[in-house]
């Protein structure tokens, strides 16, 4: 892997663009890249995401890698070459991670992986926490073995420093997507659980549960049972999107897609279609 300057990926940019006329594709890779961009530095407008970015040339940054038992996993962003602005962030790990969840695993912290720097800048996602829950837990029908995959805004100090009893404030209803209601559990260092209406009764395949700390949304959550993830296949799931945040202006993803390459045996979270908010 060969690390490029922000000024030669401009140049790529330029000469893919220039090359437009036989199909150009390119994805260059870099270690890590941190664009400075203002609030309005064309990013989708509301209702038009900034996932399928099509021909246009893009840099993947690859970020932090941690253990989860026993397997590599890393974060990683795409970034589009003309405007700097993200329209990727995810994290790789081998299926293997997930066949190998061992019976006695902690119940909080299993990973704990940062995104890149350029992601943590311009969205909502700053890390994750993979939680690796044996037995599931309430309400139905999460009680099927399954992980939990808190993608957190707020910085790891921030998210250990969450203590349920010091702050018991609901968000408001402009916080709470379509087909969410108020949050029925609060964990610490994590924060208050919301989960999808539609689940109750379900047959539950996965979902995406909303997290609020201090009235605030603070974290997205794919949530799903290991029986999916062991059926190597790809899948999305859609992520609604509140009317506010309650926070700073940023970038909110409207998908997740956990596609599963089946030449490496391993899974990529990636968020993507990102919309602005705040």
């Amino acid at each position: 892997m060969t690390h490029r300057s922000t000024a030669s990926l401009a140049l790529a940019a330029v000469a893919c663009v220039a090359l437009a006329a036989v199909a150009c594709t390119q994805t260059n890779v870099v270690n890590e890249t941190t664009p400075s961009l203002p609030p309005d530095s064309g990013a989708a407008a509301d209702g038009a995401g900034t996932g399928d970015a099509g021909e246009r040339p893009t840099t993947r940054v690859e970020g932090k890698s941690s253990d989860l038992f026993g397997s590599a996993a890393a974060s990683y962003a795409f970034v589009d070459d003309e405007t700097g602005v993200v329209v990727k962030v995810g994290y790789t790990v081998p299926v293997k991670a997930f066949s190998d969840a061992p019976a006695g695993a902690p119940f909080q912290d299993d990973l704990v992986l940062e995104m890149p720097k350029v992601a943590r800048d311009q969205t909502m996602l700053n890390h994750v926490r993979v939680n690796w829950l044996t037995s599931g837990h309430g309400p139905s029908p999460y009680s099927a073995p399954h992980f939990d995959m808190h993608f957190q805004r707020g910085t790891v100090v921030e998210v250990d420093a969450i203590d349920c009893a010091a702050d018991k404030r609901l968000p408001p209803t402009t916080a709470l997507p379509t087909g969410y209601g108020a949050p029925e559990l609060c964990v610490n260092a994590m924060g208050m659980h919301s989960w999808p209406q539609a689940d109750k009764g379900s047959t539950w395949k996965g979902s995406i549960i909303m997290g609020y700390w201090a009235t605030k949304v603070s974290f997205i959550e794919p949530m799903i049972p290991k029986a999916t993830l062991l059926e190597k296949k790809t899948f999305e799931l859609p992520i609604n999107k509140p009317a506010s945040t309650g926070g700073a202006h940023t970038l909110y993803p409207r998908r997740l897609t956990a596609k599963y390459d089946e030449a490496a045996a391993s899974y990529s979270f990636e968020f993507d279609q990102f919309d602005e908010i705040d």
